[in-house]
């Protein structure tokens, strides 16, 4: 468990007081462009763009390194992730960039917040006591554990009669299709709306894949900064999924969330004994 005086630090790194917010809203605005368009995931990005985005980021964070060193160095190294082969996007790596430029506009609006208060509630829940008692992996996987139970209880909720209930990957393209979608993020009417839909479909499942169990990939180590990146993906999630749930206007029962925690609570407790 980190003690006062690094939880203390750590609070005031999200104070970025220094940063020229009006560059971190520019390439913010860059990046959600560049995800509403429909091939995104296919079509290469030029490579001035590419550099342009890279540099840029290179910039904000050099603005935060001292007030914000965690973020700044995130940022440093998402820069040379965040694009593949011949330009093509990481979708993973691409929705974290986006999540810690949203966080540094909301810890610009509310200085002196922590990294725990930019984290959905559901998220900390499950992750927070896990992470800062050094169990990186478990903190990691705990949080997607989370959104894909939530979107299983979603599918059911809409779904009730169906046999089976689908679980991780499928699930996330079943429950927020972008043709058939289940819940929908917002109007899919427009191309922007439809090419919302997809984009965050296409997170949602990636993340399952990539992200759910993190201890069963071999040769895979989790350090505290790597968990970190993470949390903060599951919670941009996580409130994409609060987004659909109001939109789609659907009613989730508070006695689903109170035996969930309930069941965390539980398994943490065993962790603990064992």
């Amino acid at each position: 468990m980190i003690g006062k005086t690094q939880e203390s630090s750590l609070r005031k790194n999200c104070w970025v007081s220094d940063m020229d917010i009006n560059r971190v809203r520019t390439v913010y605005g860059w990046l959600i462009n560049i995800a509403n368009n429909p091939n995104y995931m296919t079509f290469p990005i030029a490579p001035s763009n590419i550099q342009n985005i890279k540099n840029v980021l290179i910039k904000i964070s050099h603005d935060i390194e001292k007030e914000s060193p965690y973020f700044s160095q995130e940022l440093f190294e998402i820069k040379d992730r965040m694009f593949v082969g011949y330009g093509t996007i990481n979708p993973v790596v691409f929705g974290q960039a986006i999540e810690i430029l949203k966080s540094l506009q909301q810890a610009d609006n509310t200085k002196g917040s922590g990294v725990w208060d930019l984290i959905h509630p559901k998220i900390a829940l499950v992750s927070q006591n896990l992470f800062e008692d050094g169990h990186y992996a478990n903190a990691a996987e705990d949080a997607f554990v989370e959104i894909n139970d939530r979107v299983k209880k979603l599918f059911m909720k809409v779904n009730p009669t169906a046999p089976k209930v689908p679980d991780g990957y499928t699930a996330m393209n079943m429950v927020f299709s972008d043709n058939a979608p289940l819940l929908e993020f917002c109007d899919r009417s427009t191309e922007t709306g439809s090419n919302i839909q997809k984009g965050y479909m296409q997170m949602l499942a990636g993340a399952m894949s990539a992200l759910r169990n993190p201890k069963a990939h071999a040769n895979i180590t989790i350090t505290k900064d790597d968990a970190m990146r993470r949390l903060m993906f599951a919670s941009m999630l996580m409130y994409k999924i609060d987004e659909a749930v109001k939109y789609s206007g659907i009613m989730e029962k508070s006695s689903d969330r109170y035996c969930s925690n309930i069941n965390k609570i539980s398994l943490l407790l065993l962790r603990i004994i064992l």
